[in-house]
């Protein structure tokens, strides 16, 4: 009886124990919690108040202090808003109340930080590191809740909005502009899953921003997918200098949210009708745009053309029916001369140039292919026309440079030496979403003269200077900010990229800045451009011959959605090099035959003429 009543007693000590550490084990994340919520740092400059908050790196069980260009190597003060949490902070030995005031001396030094509870007991005991960014301004943004917009489910309504109150400061810390915000909500498609948010704002009255002109709608860009962060600024700029026409411009920023860092980003003019902007009567005018179909099912302004490219209207107001048909007439009105043998339309008799402006629609062919991108002719291509019956259709402005410069799901486009914009079937067959326009206009001879004139009078020389001078003016602007954007989105980050580049490896030990990858994207994209520009010179420079060799890849174990299909664009008489090599334990690689003659082809193969080659694996026969 005894010894049940001990056992007993020792079970139920165990339970109270165990009961105890949970509890303790609560209270310290419930006071952790509690303490990230509520604490501020408050700097105060001529009366201007900013508030900044703690960011916690969850691998490493340390905390960070995220600050703008200003702080960088410069001793500041910051008073501590405790709000309503209960504990005690101590920075450094030292107590510090509501109220009380915390000096940091910009140089990185790595504080110690506790939160005592009851009893002087411990609740947290780790470090605090400041860590300053340079040469950049940085826009603050204020909402109510900032938690609802940034979490709403999978983004299936990115209508959510919020309004807010936005600052903006230059990299010395002076103030450039204050405004309200009617609208601050989530944009984009891929992009606005990822962590890190691309946001667009609308601000109550007309302002220019940056050195940019004055406007409401503005976006700012996470380039979250991009570990250079530039691809989409040196094809705004590339757009801007080359095309005589609107191109929204972008410049580099940081982004606080509510007191909180959310790291590089780059502020864009928003793609509207409007003053500064795509300057057309929106009553007089119809402003369109190329869009994927599975994205323009539920818009109302839908539009599929007969070949099955898909359409939508921008408007603010409501498209009627009638407005639809007279635009898709339109449409397939262009798109029967494009795919008509002597370019003549069978629906209204006029040629292509009668249709369209070919000079826009060089121009943007131009920027297609000078960056790879791998939406080319399928989505985000704007078209704009007069209502007015014999008006011609304008391509522009250019848009969307996620996916460019090997940074692509699309292997194909991940091939600088091709005109990969030249490709229909740019997506596998049974996929609507087809490059159907752009590559039936390069098949134009009118059209091809006018790229080519174009790429070797505007467009070569500015895209060299971007690589020669550009891209490094760019990376020195961005490159203390980068590594704070890469060290604040480390857990997730390399995961958001379409591609990782050859040679990318994070140390498993190291400082904060381990996690810096700006180098070796950045040189990504130069490789890119420089053979981009090679080509492109032998092809319209050197008046070099090209064979075109199509490489099919349709074994099982490849995902097809991805189109594992390549072109290579092979200087006549010289050797196909670097062709690709697929396989699996159960599918070995036997090489690559000619579809025709069924020769077989590797690197080093002199190419002679126009060839299709398909792969052959041990264990697959294709039928």
């Amino acid at each position: 009886m005894r010894g049940k009543v001990v056992r007993i007693w020792v079970l139920g000590s165990a339970c109270l124990l165990l009961m105890l550490i949970l509890y303790v084990s609560w209270r310290e994340i419930e006071h952790e919690e509690l303490f990230l919520a509520n604490l501020k740092l408050t700097y105060t400059d001529e009366g201007q108040k900013i508030d900044f908050s703690l960011w916690k790196d969850e691998e490493e069980e340390k905390y960070y202090l995220f600050l703008p260009s200003w702080f960088y190597q410069n001793e500041s003060e910051f008073q501590i808003c405790l709000n309503d949490f209960s504990g005690e902070v101590y920075i450094d030995g030292i107590k510090y109340s509501d109220g009380s005031y915390f000096r940091d001396d910009g140089c990185e030094a790595i504080h110690r930080l506790e939160i005592h509870g009851i009893l002087d007991s411990f609740y947290m005991d780790t470090t605090l590191q400041v860590l300053a960014s340079e040469q950049l301004p940085t826009i603050f943004v204020t909402v109510e809740d900032q938690e609802k917009l940034l979490n709403s489910e999978e983004f299936e309504n990115k209508k959510y909005l919020e309004k807010g109150f936005m600052t903006m400061l230059d990299q010395k810390g002076n103030l450039l502009c204050q405004s309200n915000l009617s609208v601050f909500k989530v944009r984009g498609n891929l992009t606005s899953e990822l962590g890190k948010k691309p946001f667009t704002f609308t601000l109550e009255q007309p302002i220019g921003l940056l050195g940019m002109e004055s406007a409401v709608k503005w976006n700012l860009l996470a380039n979250a997918t991009d570990g250079s962060h530039i691809r989409n600024k040196i094809i705004r700029d590339l757009a801007y200098k080359s095309i005589n026409a609107y191109e929204p411009q972008g410049e580099f920023a940081e982004l606080y949210l509510n007191g909180v860092y959310q790291g590089l980003y780059l502020l864009t003019e928003a793609v509207e009708i409007g003053e500064n902007r795509l300057e057309i009567s929106p009553e007089d005018n119809w402003f369109i745009e190329m869009e994927l179909d599975f994205r323009a099912r539920d818009d109302e302004t839908q539009m599929i053309t007969d070949r099955g490219q898909t359409f939508i209207i921008h408007s603010d107001v409501k498209v009627s029916e009638e407005e639809k048909a007279q635009v898709l007439y339109r449409l397939n009105d262009i798109e029967s001369a494009l795919f008509a043998e002597n370019g003549i339309s069978s629906v209204s008799g006029k040629s292509l140039e009668q249709l369209i402006d070919l000079e826009s629609f060089a121009e943007a062919w131009l920027v297609e292919e000078l960056s790879g991108d791998h939406d080319a002719g399928i989505t985000s291509q704007f078209l704009y026309a007069s209502k007015e019956v014999d008006s011609l259709w304008y391509s522009g402005p250019v848009w969307d440079f996620d996916g460019i410069m090997t940074n692509v799901n699309t292997p194909m486009y991940a091939i600088p030496e091709a005109l990969t914009t030249s490709i229909e079937m740019s997506r596998p067959e049974g996929d609507n979403n087809q490059n159907r326009w752009l590559a039936a206009m390069w098949k134009n001879p009118k059209f091809q003269l006018i790229v080519e004139e174009k790429y070797q009078s505007v467009f070569r020389e500015n895209y060299r200077s971007i690589l020669e001078f550009g891209v490094n003016e760019y990376v020195n602007q961005i490159q203390r900010s980068a590594v704070l954007d890469a060290f604040k989105w480390h857990k997730d980050r390399l995961s958001w990229f379409f591609t990782i580049p050859e040679g990318l490896h994070i140390p498993e030990e190291g400082a904060y800045d381990k996690y810096d990858t700006l180098e070796i994207c950045t040189e990504v994209v130069k490789d890119f451009m420089r053979r981009k520009l090679q080509f492109l010179d032998k092809l319209w420079i050197e008046d070099k011959e090209f064979c075109i060799v199509e490489v099919r890849n349709s074994a099982p174990f490849l995902n097809q959605g991805f189109n594992q299909t390549l072109y290579y664009w092979v200087e006549r008489g010289t050797a196909i090099q670097n062709l690709p090599h697929y396989e699996t334990e159960e599918y070995l690689f036997e090489g690559y035959y000619d579809k025709d003659s069924d020769e077989l082809i590797t690197d080093g193969f002199i190419i002679e003429y126009h060839r299709i080659l398909k792969g052959h694996w041990t264990g697959w026969d294709e039928e």
